[in-house]
């Protein structure tokens, strides 16, 4: 199994499950069922780039009426608001650049565009594009602090480790931050040494992890409560269907 930044992200997790693990990164099944916004931003994605990812298509929602739903056909406005701000930053997105399989010995990630690099443009950098419901200055839930967002820093870790050992050079990773009110951040993670080492280690556990959890069938360790919000749980031989009483005496 080739290391990415979901799978690191999920083995982090305290409470995570091996059975869990294997149905999603093993068998490919989703780990979540996709909400509106997630699908949003994938209708977003397919609209700006002309794919999201995986190379597919996000259909939008339609009214009965055969009208596209509102949130989509806003989105779209947003999709308009991107497109012009990609031409001035003179970002060129072409088929051949938008969402990339990028396989290394070890490692791999999906990179939604890789293109010229915004501040030098004879040079090359990869982009991922997000959609987002937040305000702009969101703290807690958006990006309005950038250096505390864990997730987004693992990504572009992970992405710029991974660009190196396909092409031998470290690529700029900048996300482009579209909120649907029609804002745009663009931020840029730069990474030291340090930083870098340390994400070889969240590798190395990663697949020390996995390599343990291959060697005892990926066994489930759900509780009661946490294999029945599974979306796994009816498939799952390993559920727990034993639950803890509470007993009061009075």
């Amino acid at each position: 199994m080739k290391i990415s930044q979901s799978l690191i992200k999920e083995t982090l997790k305290f409470n995570h499950c091996p059975k869990q693990i294997y149905y999603s990164f093993v068998e490919g099944k989703d780990l979540i069922e996709p909400s509106e916004n997630m699908i949003l931003g994938r209708y977003f994605e397919s609209e700006l780039l002309g794919a999201c990812r995986g190379g597919e298509k996000q259909e939008p929602r339609y009214l009965q009426s055969g009208d596209i739903a509102k949130p989509f056909s806003d989105c779209l406005e947003l999709v308009n608001f991107a497109k012009s701000v990609f031409k001035r930053l003179g970002i060129e997105v072409t088929k051949d650049n938008v969402q990339l399989d990028i396989q290394t010995k070890l490692l791999k990630g999906a990179i939604d565009l890789r293109s010229n690099d915004i501040k030098e443009k004879y040079k090359l950098a990869n982009y991922d594009v997000k959609w987002t419901a937040t305000k702009e200055d969101d703290r807690w839930n958006g990006w309005g602090l950038p250096e505390e967002k864990t997730d987004a820093i693992i990504q572009a870790a992970h992405y710029t480790l991974l660009s190196y050992e396909e092409l031998g050079e470290w690529l700029p990773f900048y996300f482009l931050v579209f909120g649907k009110d029609k804002w745009v951040k663009v931020i840029r993670y730069q990474f030291t040494e340090t930083s870098i080492k340390a994400h070889k280690e969240r590798i190395s556990t990663t697949v020390a992890m996995i390599r343990e959890y291959s060697k005892q069938g990926y066994k489930g360790n759900g509780s009661f409560n946490k294999c029945l919000a599974c979306p796994f749980y009816d498939i799952c031989p390993d559920k727990s269907n034993k639950i803890d009483i509470e007993t009061i005496q009075i």
